[in-house]
């Protein structure tokens, strides 16, 4: 408790707003004569990242107040699919499946051309398997085995038991509230405060009145992307200025930004990941890609020009050189049954929406997509026949040829590219660490999940957010408790 007192007495004396570099704040900046709300750890998010680090510093002893700018908790990870990428042997070994910590380091160090820190990685690939069964511990659900999903290329995909991120949500919420872990909603944080060069706590704004929040012991930002931001993603990335995106409205990047203005560093800011999504001028999105075993992609002649298996920043540059920049995904009704029911509704509201089609057959497929019927009968036979040899002319792994596309009713649906994950932002160390603009960590400030870069490097591998937002916010929330 020295060290918080001391922090206390400190941060009495005299705050600075960001907005200065961290180290020209001198402590005689920004005299406050009280306090708001505060609490031992402060949280900005209520995401996975977010909620773990809540979560982690609670259990280490810490009061925890965690503070989220949207009506409702959750953000990307309740909208996202929910895979889990960990190694487990007996979850691997009941899918014929072998694993280990240096394949898995080297498919993601190497799967994001070896621009991610190393020793980022080395800490997910470790910590994930922990993370894996803290969560089950909780009472987090998975469907027994693995899968490798889209982009993932390895089968260590854990599935949840409840459609999309819900069940990480639901179980993690649980355990901060059974914690003494206080959730404010619609409370957004405008700016960071220092104490000479230490994070004292936030500036945040609720009802349209601002307040100071003091953390005696740390701040933990897990606010997110940036893909809900239109002119960040211009300003980063401008070949995907025009995309739809699959973020939650609350990815908008404001607090990655406060972050770089208090002097932070951010690093990978260019590298930005899509999926197949709306094409511009639609609205709802249809996944019939999750697995990739369950589909084809094929282009407005009815062709596939891609293997499924491919890298997720591969995938989105031929989608994008095709003449339109858009696909179509293809699977019969078994793939379709294969996904939670929120992927299957998705799929019925698509009939309705124009953004979706089911037919009896192929050619009737074909025709109500408007493709042509012939090239895309031929294309489905070509492909059917390429899991019985399994050999692909594209290069589909023999693993992945696994299903043929030929239980009707048929679905199609549009696989144009929208922005879903952004690999760039602030610049940790491996305690997750928030980094100066020296390279040093800053004191009083954490970071975990989406909102920091260096992680992923230029591409980032499928399953792999979920498994940083909670290995990272585990990490982050256990070293901000760390003085209490």
């Amino acid at each position: 408790m020295k060290a918080v007192d001391e922090l206390s007495r400190r941060a009495l004396l005299g705050t600075a707003v960001a907005g200065a570099t961290l180290h020209s704040l001198p402590a005689s900046a920004g005299f406050f004569t009280g306090f708001g709300s505060e609490a031992d750890v402060i949280v900005v998010g209520a995401g996975a990242a977010g909620l773990s680090a809540a979560v982690s510093a609670a259990e280490a002893g810490a009061s925890v107040l965690v503070l989220e700018k949207m009506p409702s908790i959750g953000g990307d990870t309740l909208i996202s699919g929910g895979f889990f990428a960990a190694i487990d042997p007996e979850s691997q070994a009941s899918s014929g499946v072998s694993d280990n910590e240096e394949l898995f380091f080297r498919q993601t160090y190497e799967g994001g051309d070896r621009v991610a820190d190393p020793k980022l990685v080395r800490v997910l690939v470790h910590e994930a398997t922990a993370s894996f069964h803290w969560l089950q511990g909780m009472g987090m659900r998975f469907q027994p085995g693995v899968i490798e999903i889209y982009g993932a290329h390895w089968k260590r995909c854990h599935k949840p038991l409840l459609p999309a991120g819900s069940g990480y949500i639901q179980a993690l919420s649980a355990r901060a509230l059974k914690l003494g872990v206080k959730i404010k909603k619609n409370v957004k944080v405008v700016s960071l405060r220092f104490n000479r060069r230490r994070c004292v706590g936030v500036e945040a704004e609720e009802g349209g009145k601002k307040e100071f929040l003091r953390a005696r012991c740390g701040v933990v930002l897990a606010a997110g992307g940036f893909g809900s931001n239109p002119s960040l993603v211009k300003k980063f990335a401008p070949g995907l200025s025009n995309l739809t995106s699959d973020n939650s409205p609350g990815s908008t990047g404001e607090v990655m930004l406060a972050a770089e203005a208090a002097g932070v560093m951010l690093r990978d800011m260019q590298y930005i990941q899509c999926l197949p999504g709306c094409p511009p001028g639609r609205t709802h999105r249809v996944r019939l890609h999750n697995d990739v075993s369950r589909f084809i992609f094929v282009d407005g002649n009815g062709h596939r020009f891609v293997r499924e298996d491919a890298r997720r920043d591969v995938i989105r540059d031929k989608v994008l050189e095709l003449p339109e920049r858009l696909a179509y995904s293809i699977a019969d009704n078994a793939g379709l049954r294969s996904y939670n029911m929120l992927i299957q509704k998705e799929a019925w509201k698509g009939i309705e929406t124009g953004d979706a089609w089911m037919a009896r057959s192929i050619p009737e497929l074909a025709r109500k997509m408007g493709l042509p019927a012939a090239e895309l009968s031929a294309t489905v036979r070509r492909y059917n026949a390429a899991v019985d040899r399994r050999r692909d002319w594209l290069g589909k792994s023999p693993a992945e040829l696994r299903f043929r596309i030929e239980k009707p009713p048929f679905w199609g649906c549009y696989a144009g590219m929208a922005v879903h994950y952004t690999m760039g932002g602030i610049a940790i160390s491996p305690k997750a660490e928030c980094l100066g603009k020296d390279g040093k960590p800053v004191p009083g400030l954490w970071a975990a999940g989406e909102i920091t870069g260096g992680v992923h490097g230029a591409n980032r591998l499928g399953a792999n957010g979920i498994a940083d937002a909670v290995s990272f916010g585990r990490i982050a929330g256990r070293e901000a408790a760390k003085s209490v």
